[in-house]
């Protein structure tokens, strides 16, 4: 008889190796431009240069804890916990609501702070709809999910929900990421396209109704759309991360050589930190970024197409889907090529919150990637 698991007596983590690699070797990359990027901002804002790498390389420590908790959770209790995990999420997305309960900073209430610990629910809220939707769909027949567009809008719900929660806060960045990734996993879970090409003609007039009705989103189109004519106004922003990208080169100014750190590139540590890095290390430091994001990707679909579980095969789907299409997003809006917003790129940017819960995420994939190769035989 197989022993019983819990989440307070956890198995030996197992981790997919490649991928292991390409996720420690862009934390150790994040740690290496938050502090060759971080310096001025971590002056001005404490008085001490080294206080954001400090607290990165911190949560880099504590990354690794979660990462390795993250490995030894099988997604079979995942599967079992859905409804559970999702629910707290819910209760946790309307405390952090909550004045005195959600920190307000930036205009947002994002944060649920208690005591001196503060940790930004959106992250959890990822994975949670990850979680339930893919046990949602492996309990759900294909056939009846694709018979049906009453099947599709009834796994529409929690997920619904929880982006009008995030809206509140307001996180739209947030609510965007989860809206692709499940609009993913439902075509992988055997939704008719048809359907899908119906909800998203329903989800374009939503979301343009939410950017116009925000003066900030709106200034943010404009920039995206004439970023040179507003060159010192709203487009100061993205034209400075072109230019800093851009001075890199193919082998960059090295490290510690960045100009545009120097209060030039706003967000120089969070979500432009990639175009420091293109500045110090050029298109072989972007490249290697790329790469290891690649090698998760390549990983994660080997697990998927071996799987021979639906809802293993769904979590793996749903979990790379996070961290790839955060990063995808990252990377188009330093190119220029998206509107600003601020989402973080995953691993590498400064952040608490972000870094530990994409390494809890990475955790997840890794052992669901595991248990999927290792069902068919495979090392």
């Amino acid at each position: 008889m197989a022993p019983q698991v819990s989440f307070l007596r956890l198995p030996r983590p197992r981790v997919d190796g490649p991928m292991l690699a390409a996720v420690l070797t862009l934390v150790g990359l994040g740690v290496v431009m938050v502090a060759a990027s971080a310096g001025s901002a971590s002056t001005a804002l404490s008085g001490d240069a080294l206080a954001i790498l400090k607290r990165q390389g911190a949560f880099a420590g504590l990354g690794v804890f979660a990462l390795a908790l993250g490995a030894g959770i099988e997604p079979a209790l995942l599967e079992r916990r859905a409804r559970a995990i999702v629910v707290v999420t819910l209760a946790l997305l309307v405390l952090v609501l909550i004045p005195g309960l959600g920190h307000l900073a930036g205009g947002a209430r994002r944060w649920l702070q208690i005591g001196p610990v503060g940790f930004q629910i959106g992250e959890i809220a990822k994975a949670a709809v990850v979680i339930y939707l893919a046990a949602a769909l492996a309990r759900r027949q294909p056939a009846r999910l694709g018979q049906a567009g009453l099947g599709l809008a009834v796994h529409m719900v929690v997920p619904g929900v929880v982006m009008a929660l995030l809206l509140l806060e307001p996180d739209f960045g947030t609510a965007v990421l989860i809206a692709a990734v499940t609009f993913l996993l439902l075509f992988v879970g055997g939704a008719r396209v048809g359907y899908l090409a119906g909800l998203f003609a329903l989800a374009v007039p939503v979301a343009t109704f939410v950017v116009s009705t925000s003066a900030y989103r709106m200034r943010r189109v404009m920039a995206f759309l004439e970023p040179w004519e507003h060159r010192y106004d709203i487009g100061y922003q993205i034209t400075e991360s072109l230019m800093t990208l851009g001075s890199g080169g193919v082998l960059g100014l090295g490290l510690g050589e960045s100009k545009q750190r120097l209060f030039f590139l706003p967000a120089a540590h969070t979500d432009f930190i990639l175009a420091v890095l293109g500045e110090e290390l050029g298109f072989v430091g972007v490249a290697l970024v790329v790469g290891c994001f690649v090698v998760i990707g390549w990983r994660a679909l080997r697990g998927a197409l071996r799987s021979s579980n639906a809802f293993t095969t769904l979590l793996i789907v749903g979990l790379a889907s996070l961290l790839l299409v955060q990063a995808a997003f990252n990377i188009a809006v330093v190119l220029g090529l998206v509107p600003t917003k601020g989402i973080t790129l995953p691993f590498v940017s400064a952040g608490g919150s972000s870094l530990l819960a994409s390494m809890f995420v990475a955790g997840l994939l890794m052992r669901a990637v595991v248990e999927a190769t290792a069902s068919r035989g495979e090392a």
